[in-house]
């Protein structure tokens, strides 16, 4: 039997999976042990994070005690961001935590496909012309040959009734890998390392949603299953509904806060393929789910004793009996299921023994090469027989040989060498450039959901008489007065990054532009020249800066002027580093992605900023009022182009004073959000009445604060374009939003980035007039993307075209569309055409 690659699914590290080291009170280890006696798994399988049935997940997990694991087709990274301003890869990386958050919390564990999330999909054709369906089948099937699921649940109908491209293509990727797993045809390049795997059953977790008479249809037919999780844990203190939606809190980027429930509640699974469960009968049926069908029976025999015979008040008495189990796998004949449950025992004595491990450091970036200093902190809380042997790794090693007594800990100092090889710790779907599929190399890192820890020693020890060894992650350790302790992940990266304080300049016309770069170092002293590297048809002053570091973690701010020549191209300027006695060298920028409900995360990508020259006239307007919404960062871009923007609070929005804004600008999602915005709406009308213009960014059509935006109505609805290059329509073209003080053309829509837009109008009154009218392939057009509505002397206007997403981008016709609408009022006081 082949084994996992080194490192996939096996290891277990006790050191940040949270703030705090994981302990366990007596009823969770008995939990624990029910699990170590149940030899089942469940794949569930959807699109996205924030898809997976968190009810179902936690009732496979904590009531049939079956190894139940997650696979998400993409990590979200074309989703929206409620809590900041992440987007693209940062919000895929901010969203894989929130997602392992959710499974600490519902006991499952988080695998993914390369597949990106590029937004919002109208099929799964779509999706697969994008992806590569072989791309994503592949995938599938190594995390099923590895993972090994009896059963395989879905969320999602493979039809267009899934509502997105990406939900209909995880259901049809699941039915397809079901049966590949299992061919030796198929992949047979992983059968180097696995072997092929038949899942028993698919079904798929099926909703009133799609079947509005569901629970008559379930009481009779067969192809349904039925189970409520709304059912009490008393080991666990709660419903796994109630787990659910502590673990689907978790996804706080998506807004996906969840009430915390009472009472039944029921969940339905409808038969897909495989052997169909006989009604009245549970979803493991026929499958064996106790050690009795495995070579190794004695060793559920043993742990069923345990279970028995557990002492709650004395839980560490339960060890003798596990070693034993431990020994008889030890012996047994090497199979992923006795690697994987020689992990969890020697894990679990661990637990039950109430030894807590800690290598920590000050340090929370390294550099190749260095050297660190760590504290290992090795205590016993229990009774039981334990002996540190040897700790070991990164070019330390002591072997104490130290027998631990109750609550006499173990110490060491440590220093630790960084080898000068040692890779950076980026994400490792992140170091190669992609488009629509993260390019990962080989089967060591695919499908796993993070990096292995970048730094790790080795825990050699004897339980009783049971010798192995465990890894310990190398983490900082920080006591924050407000917030206790804090542990961090440790990351290894470059001497020194650099990145600029924009993802994109817009130059307007021949103006000079200062750009301020940030260099940090995080190596010490270190001496060189940084260097800015623009394209063609820019120059850069000053050419080159002297950099003279003196510690780690120094910053230093620098301004540079660029300036246009005759013919300015479009293009990146980069950033180069020429070390004292060394060559030059491309930098990397250093992004931190810090929130209290995961752990602190990186980001390195090359330091480059996109130039753009664009002919953009702002039509004498000068200053514009902002209201920000979740994760806006539009305002920003609006001051690269020259407009002095003030954001709008809600003492101003209180106060109703807007004169002294040419106009003023609602950011994406305000109104899903912001209650203040109820109580301004007479003032905000009266300021457009007045002569001023007022543009709403695009909100959701669900959890409106205030349905009664602007002056005259119009009903939001779902309807978006997500072809980024579909031809628009002028639907007026004579309305001077196409044409003053910017003459809009075909060409200005050339360049867009993953959308058009999202959440156009639907219905609107008479005094609106849509502007533009496009649609995506084999769809009707949608022509509420923009609506122009004269009221007064002043214009109001809603838009659901995706300028938060095409100005960072540094589309410049999204530019000279969006400064005509902002100079409406100033370009004409008055008609509509």
């Amino acid at each position: 039997m082949r084994l996992l690659l080194s490192g996939l699914f096996a290891l277990f590290f006790l050191g940040a999976e949270a703030q705090f080291p994981e302990r366990e009170s007596s009823s969770e280890l008995y939990h624990e042990l029910l699990k170590a006696s149940n030899t089942a798994s469940i794949l569930y399988m959807a699109a996205h994070p924030d898809d997976e049935n968190t009810r179902l997940i936690s009732y496979f997990e904590n009531n049939l005690h079956a190894r139940t694991a997650y696979l998400s087709l993409t990590r979200g990274d074309g989703g929206q961001n409620l809590i900041g301003t992440e987007i693209g890869s940062a919000i895929g990386i901010l969203r894989t935590q929130e997602l392992l958050a959710a499974r600490d919390i519902d006991g499952g564990e988080q695998f993914f496909t390369r597949a990106v999330d590029f937004g919002y999909s109208k099929s799964a054709d779509e999706s697969f012309d994008k992806w590569g369906r072989e791309n994503v089948l592949r995938d599938a099937v190594w995390v099923i040959r590895n993972f090994r699921p009896d059963v395989i649940v879905t969320r999602f109908p493979p039809t267009n009734y899934a509502g997105h491209g990406h939900h209909e293509a995880s259901a049809i990727v699941a039915e397809e890998a079901f049966d590949l797993a299992a061919d030796p045809n198929a992949f047979p390049e992983q059968l180097e390392y696995v072997d092929i795997w038949q899942t028993k059953r698919l079904y798929f977790n099926t909703s009133t949603w799609w079947i509005k008479d569901l629970e008559e249809q379930a009481q009779n037919s067969d192809d349904f299953i039925t189970v409520n999780v709304g059912q009490y844990n008393t080991l666990l203190g709660e419903s796994y509904a109630q787990i659910a939606a502590r673990a689907r809190s978790e996804h706080k980027s998506q807004g996906f806060g969840s009430d915390y429930p009472m009472g039944n509640q029921t969940e339905f699974m409808q038969y897909v393929k495989g052997e169909k469960v006989v009604k009245g009968k549970v979803l493991l049926s026929n499958i064996p789910t106790s050690w009795d069908k495995t070579e190794v029976p004695q060793v559920g025999k043993v742990i069923n004793k345990v279970i028995a015979e557990y002492d709650f008040a004395n839980p560490e008495a339960s060890i003798p009996a596990i070693i034993k189990a431990l020994a008889i796998l030890n012996e047994a004949e090497s199979t992923p299921l006795v690697n994987r449950k020689i992990t969890e025992l020697e894990r679990l004595i661990v637990k039950l023994a109430g030894l807590e491990m800690e290598a920590t450091t000050n340090d929370f970036l390294v550099v190749p090469g260095a050297t660190i200093s760590c504290e290992v902190k090795i205590n016993i809380k229990g009774s039981t027989k334990t002996e540190i042997n040897e700790v070991a790794g990164l070019g330390f090693i002591d072997t104490p040989n130290q027998p631990l007594k109750t609550n006499d800990f173990y110490y060491a100092e440590a220093n630790l060498s960084i080898d000068e090889s040692a890779e950076y710790s980026n994400p490792y779907w992140l170091n190669a450039p992609f488009e629509s599929l993260y390019q990962v190399d080989g089967y060591e890192d695919l499908g796993k959901p993070e990096n292995d820890p970048s730094l790790v020693l080795t825990v050699s020890l004897k339980i009783e008489d049971y010798a192995f060894s465990i890894p310990l992650e190398v983490v900082q350790k920080e006591v924050d007065p407000a917030r206790a302790v804090l542990y961090s992940p440790v990351y290894i990266v470059p001497e020194i990054t650099a990145g600029f304080d924009e993802k994109t300049i817009v130059a307007a016309g021949k103006a000079v532009k200062e750009i301020t770069i940030k260099a940090q170092s995080h190596a010490g002293a270190i001496s060189g020249i940084l260097r800015p590297t623009p394209p063609e048809g820019w120059t850069c002053e000053p050419k080159e800066v002297q950099l003279n570091f003196t510690s780690a973690g120094e910053t230093k701010l620098l301004t540079f002027a660029i300036k246009p020549e005759s013919n300015p191209n479009e293009g990146l300027i980069g950033l180069e580093f020429q070390k004292e006695g060394g060559k030059a060298e491309k930098l990397q920028n250093l992004r931190v992605i810090e929130y209290d409900h995961i752990p602190t995360q990186i980001e390195l990508s090359p330091s480059n900023v996109k130039i753009v020259p664009v002919d953009l006239n702002l039509g004498g307007v000068a200053k514009i009022g902002y209201i920000e919404g979740p994760g806006d960062e539009v305002a920003k871009y609006l001051r690269a182009v020259g407009y002095d923007v003030e954001i709008i609070g809600e003492d101003d929005l209180v106060s109703g004073s807007f004169d002294r804004f040419d106009a003023i600008v609602t950011g994406i999602r305000a109104y899903n959000t912001r209650e203040d915005l109820a109580f301004a709406k007479e003032a905000l009308n009266e300021y457009v009445k007045s002569g001023g213009t007022w543009l709403v960014q695009y909100n959701t059509s669900r959890r409106l604060k205030d349905d009664q935006i602007g002056p005259y109505t119009f009903q939001l609805s779902r309807e978006r374009v997500t072809d980024e290059t579909a031809s628009p329509e002028f639907l007026a073209p004579n309305h001077p939003v196409l044409n003053a003080p910017n003459e809009i053309s075909m060409t200005d829509f050339e360049g867009w980035v993953q959308e058009r837009g999202l959440y156009f109008a639907n219905e609107w009154d008479e005094n609106f007039v849509p502007i533009l009218g496009w649609s995506d392939p084999e769809e009707p057009s949608r022509n509420g993307g923009l609506i122009v509505a004269p009221y007064g002397e002043g214009y109001f206007v809603y838009s659901g075209i995706s300028f938060f997403r095409e100005l960072p981008a540094g589309v410049s016709g999204a530019y000279r569309l969006l400064s005509n609408i902002l100079a409406l009022s100033k370009s004409q006081h008055g008609g509509n055409e």
